[in-house]
Protein backbone atom coordinates (compact mmCIF):
# COMPACT_ATOMS: atom_id res chain seq x y z
CA UNK A 1 0.00 0.00 0.00
CA UNK A 2 2.90 2.35 0.75
CA UNK A 3 4.32 1.60 -2.69
CA UNK A 4 1.02 2.65 -4.28
CA UNK A 5 1.01 6.02 -2.49
CA UNK A 6 4.65 6.62 -3.34
CA UNK A 7 3.88 6.02 -7.02
CA UNK A 8 0.97 8.47 -6.88
CA UNK A 9 3.12 11.14 -5.21
CA UNK A 10 5.94 10.66 -7.71
CA UNK A 11 3.84 10.61 -10.88
CA UNK A 12 1.06 13.09 -10.05
CA UNK A 13 3.20 16.22 -10.74
CA UNK A 14 4.20 14.72 -14.09
CA UNK A 15 0.56 14.21 -15.06
CA UNK A 16 -0.45 17.75 -14.06
CA UNK A 17 2.46 19.56 -15.70
CA UNK A 18 2.59 17.42 -18.83
CA UNK A 19 -0.78 18.80 -19.89
CA UNK A 20 0.43 22.41 -19.98
CA UNK A 21 3.20 21.77 -22.51
CA UNK A 22 0.88 20.98 -25.42
CA UNK A 23 1.60 23.10 -28.48
CA UNK A 24 -0.57 23.60 -31.51
CA UNK A 25 0.79 23.61 -35.01
CA UNK A 26 0.22 26.63 -37.24
CA UNK A 27 -1.79 24.58 -39.71
CA UNK A 28 -4.29 23.49 -37.05
CA UNK A 29 -4.60 27.04 -35.73
CA UNK A 30 -5.26 28.24 -39.28
CA UNK A 31 -7.92 25.56 -39.80
CA UNK A 32 -9.66 26.55 -36.57
CA UNK A 33 -9.62 30.22 -37.61
CA UNK A 34 -11.00 29.33 -41.05
CA UNK A 35 -13.78 27.29 -39.45
CA UNK A 36 -14.73 30.20 -37.18
CA UNK A 37 -14.87 32.58 -40.14
CA UNK A 38 -16.99 30.08 -42.07
CA UNK A 39 -19.44 29.79 -39.17
CA UNK A 40 -19.80 33.57 -39.09
CA UNK A 41 -20.51 33.66 -42.83
CA UNK A 42 -23.11 30.87 -42.79
CA UNK A 43 -26.52 32.24 -41.97
CA UNK A 44 -27.95 29.05 -40.42
CA UNK A 45 -27.08 26.89 -37.45
CA UNK A 46 -28.57 23.98 -35.54
CA UNK A 47 -31.34 24.99 -33.19
CA UNK A 48 -34.98 24.49 -32.30
CA UNK A 49 -38.37 25.67 -33.47
CA UNK A 50 -41.91 25.09 -32.28
CA UNK A 51 -44.07 23.22 -34.76
CA UNK A 52 -47.61 24.52 -34.69
CA UNK A 53 -49.28 22.39 -37.35
CA UNK A 54 -48.80 20.51 -40.58
CA UNK A 55 -51.13 20.03 -43.49
CA UNK A 56 -51.10 18.91 -47.10
CA UNK A 57 -53.18 21.95 -48.10
CA UNK A 58 -51.03 24.97 -49.01
CA UNK A 59 -53.82 27.55 -48.52
CA UNK A 60 -54.62 26.14 -45.10
CA UNK A 61 -50.95 26.44 -44.08
CA UNK A 62 -50.77 30.11 -45.09
CA UNK A 63 -54.06 30.90 -43.32
CA UNK A 64 -52.66 29.29 -40.18
CA UNK A 65 -49.50 31.39 -40.57
CA UNK A 66 -51.57 34.58 -40.79
CA UNK A 67 -53.44 33.59 -37.62
CA UNK A 68 -50.16 32.75 -35.91
CA UNK A 69 -48.76 36.15 -36.86
CA UNK A 70 -51.74 37.82 -35.15
CA UNK A 71 -51.00 35.88 -31.98
CA UNK A 72 -47.16 36.12 -31.95
CA UNK A 73 -46.15 39.00 -34.22
CA UNK A 74 -42.69 39.51 -32.69
CA UNK A 75 -41.52 35.95 -33.40
CA UNK A 76 -40.68 34.83 -36.95
CA UNK A 77 -42.70 31.97 -38.39
CA UNK A 78 -41.83 29.66 -41.27
CA UNK A 79 -43.60 27.27 -43.57
CA UNK A 80 -41.42 24.34 -44.61
CA UNK A 81 -42.56 22.07 -47.40
CA UNK A 82 -41.64 18.41 -47.11
CA UNK A 83 -43.64 16.50 -49.65
CA UNK A 84 -46.58 16.12 -49.21
CA UNK A 85 -46.94 18.33 -46.09
CA UNK A 86 -46.53 21.99 -45.24
CA UNK A 87 -45.17 22.46 -41.72
CA UNK A 88 -45.81 25.67 -39.84
CA UNK A 89 -42.99 26.41 -37.39
CA UNK A 90 -42.32 29.28 -35.03
CA UNK A 91 -39.14 30.90 -33.72
CA UNK A 92 -35.36 30.61 -33.93
CA UNK A 93 -34.25 29.18 -30.59
CA UNK A 94 -30.59 28.34 -30.00
CA UNK A 95 -31.30 26.08 -27.04
CA UNK A 96 -34.07 23.67 -26.18
CA UNK A 97 -34.50 25.50 -22.88
CA UNK A 98 -35.41 28.74 -24.71
CA UNK A 99 -37.86 26.86 -26.93
CA UNK A 100 -39.43 25.13 -23.93
CA UNK A 101 -39.91 28.44 -22.12
CA UNK A 102 -41.67 29.95 -25.14
CA UNK A 103 -43.67 26.77 -25.72
CA UNK A 104 -45.45 27.42 -22.41
CA UNK A 105 -47.04 30.54 -23.96
CA UNK A 106 -47.71 28.93 -27.35
CA UNK A 107 -49.37 25.83 -25.95
CA UNK A 108 -52.12 27.96 -24.39
CA UNK A 109 -53.26 28.93 -27.88
CA UNK A 110 -52.08 25.86 -29.84
CA UNK A 111 -52.33 22.81 -27.54
CA UNK A 112 -50.82 20.47 -30.14
CA UNK A 113 -47.60 22.47 -30.53
CA UNK A 114 -44.26 20.76 -29.90
CA UNK A 115 -40.52 21.41 -30.18
CA UNK A 116 -38.50 20.18 -33.17
CA UNK A 117 -34.83 20.34 -34.11
CA UNK A 118 -34.28 22.53 -37.14
CA UNK A 119 -31.83 24.80 -38.90
CA UNK A 120 -32.33 28.31 -37.56
CA UNK A 121 -31.17 31.71 -38.78
CA UNK A 122 -28.15 33.30 -37.13
CA UNK A 123 -28.86 36.65 -35.55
Amino acid sequence: MKFFWILILVFSPILFFAQSNVSQSKEIAELVDNYREYQKAVDVQDGFRIQITYTSNRDEAYKAKAQLYREFDAVPSYIDYEQPNYKLRLGDFKTKLQATAFLQDVIKVYPGAFIVKDKIKNR
